[in-house]
């Protein structure tokens, strides 16, 4: 993942930063952080070598423009000489009050190149350039994010201090609403190079933006896709364009889950969660994706399969039929299984198992004389249903997500 200017604009250090121009290239990628003294002082250019900017673009310029105080027209000249550079931002701390011209500023404007002011003596560069330096080191760093996540899962939902200062170090620019995409690789291992890759195609795509973060998880990728108000409310508009990009070749070889949308940013673990929940279902989903809203009863079960009495539930009416499978060499558990996802249907049951509806009707007999109930009437199939379908929530999706 990048790090860009939106994000270090957004740092809570530097929350005494005013931008004054070039809004339009916030999503420039830093990669370099620097401060310029004199190197483009006309009256001094032959006597110092531009070393700082010999890097090609990604640069963050610091300057108090200690040269320019007594001519801030200087100001213009060395914005296009960093523009020509392709410099990503500017940062002026303004010790020296100087005014910055409207030349600048719509220049700045027209060729997208970001400038702040800092009208405080704090923090100092040292601090500034430490603080951006830090942050590229975790942006490069390929598990970062991951183990930020886990902690940030692991955490108590009540404890608002360390779950926003994990959100800030998954991404400074993540806005309140959000929604998450996550995406498991399922033939064997996702390297690091395939990810890069990806992810290289996702931002020359252009459709990233800075509220935007995309990194490598679990053998997969994570998406959390932010704005600070969604022009539309569906699902599929918000994660087709993502997805167009990937394109056929690449979809089919992930499992993909999407959360639904949430409002506030302090929910990112919930929408984190909803994405795996969703994952389960992604055989069962007619689209590339399965979305957690659209599961039904699913998304009341799935936050809750973990506790004992929803657990002990499932085994009165699972652990039975797998003992009889296992006994029996049949497919009793399979057919119930089956049974439920097609909404108590015996044409569709059989159908989906390649199977007579009297065999299928036989099956769910036999099962009723195990469990002591009858799976066609109406409450003892929902007694059954219930346990089915917390068994399929404990259930892995497929071998690949283990």
């Amino acid at each position: 993942m990048k790090l860009t200017v939106q994000d270090i604009f957004n740092f809570p250090e530097l929350s005494k930063l005013t931008l004054v121009a070039g809004r339009g290239g916030l999503k420039k990628e830093v990669a370099h952080c620097g401060i310029l003294d004199y190197e483009y002082d006309k009256d001094v250019s032959n006597k110092y070598y531009d070393y700082n900017y010999q890097m090609d673009g990604g640069f963050l310029t610091l300057t108090t423009f200690l040269y320019a105080k007594n001519d801030p027209n200087l100001i213009y000249d060395a914005v296009k000489n960093l523009v020509a550079k392709k410099g990503s931002g500017l940062i002026i701390k303004n010790i020296f009050k100087l005014p910055i011209s409207d030349n600048v500023i719509r220049y700045a404007n027209h060729m997208n190149f970001p400038i702040f002011v800092l009208n405080d003596s704090y923090p100092f560069f040292e601090d500034i350039i430490i603080l951006i330096n830090k942050a590229m080191e975790r942006y490069n760093s390929f598990y970062y994010r991951e183990q930020k996540v886990n902690l940030l899962l692991a955490s108590d939902d009540k404890d608002l201090r360390t779950i926003t200062g994990l959100i800030c170090d998954i991404s400074t620019s993540v806005q309140d609403e959000l929604l998450v995409m996550t995406m498991k690789y399922k033939k064997g291992h996702f390297t690091t190079g395939m990810y890069r890759d990806i992810e290289s195609m996702l931002y020359a795509s252009g459709c990233l933006s800075p509220e935007d973060a995309v990194f490598y998880y679990k053998n997969g990728i994570m998406f959390i896709l932010s704005v600070n108000n969604f022009k539309r409310d569906d699902i599929e508009g918000l994660v087709s364009p993502y997805l167009d990009i990937l394109g056929e070749k690449l979809i089919p070889d992930f499992d993909i889950g999407v959360s639904g949308i949430h409002n506030i940013r302090e929910e990112l673990a919930p929408a984190i969660r909803e994405s795996f929940y969703a994952l389960k279902f992604c055989s069962e989903s007619s689209r590339p994706y399965a979305a957690f809203d659209e599961l039904g009863p699913y998304q009341v079960i799935l936050p809750n399969t973990q506790q004992l009495n929803v657990q002990n539930y499932m085994v009165s009416y699972i652990s039975p039929l797998e003992k009889y499978d296992s006994e029996k060499n049949s497919d009793i558990l399979a057919t119930v299984v089956e049974f439920v996802k097609c909404g108590g249907d015996l044409e569709r049951t059989g159908h989906a198992m390649g199977q007579h509806k009297n065999t299928i009707r036989y099956r769910l007999k036999r099962a009723g004389e195990i469990l002591g109930l009858n799976p066609l009437s109406l409450g003892d199939y929902e007694r059954l249903a219930l346990a089915v379908r917390i068994y399929i929530c404990c259930s892995e999706p497929s071998a690949s997500n283990k």
